[in-house]
């Protein structure tokens, strides 16, 4: 069971969230489990871009690992994120 105060600031973070970084966790919504290269992909992104959203995202805990799997594009272990669930 979740706190009401958890899932308040789970509210106020995703309300701080700038618009990269938005993007980014619509893409993981649509497409998770996904990797980077699939996030990359999907947004038509150079992977530099999607990375760091990805990590900041991580460290706020909105996305979280889901897997390691080999990639279907680069055919090398990736981990495969998705998001938390509140």
């Amino acid at each position: 069971m979740v706190q009401i105060t958890s899932i308040e600031s789970y509210v106020k973070v995703l309300e701080s969230l700038g618009k990269r970084q938005m993007v980014v966790l619509k893409a993981i919504d649509k497409i998770e489990p996904c990797n980077n290269t699939q996030i990359a992909n999907y947004l038509n992104l150079p992977i530099n871009t999607v990375v760091p959203r990805v990590y900041e995202l991580r460290k706020m805990g909105i996305v979280k690992l889901n897997k390691i799997d080999v990639c279907p594009t680069t055919k090398r272990r990736s981990m495969f994120w998705e998001r938390v669930k509140k």
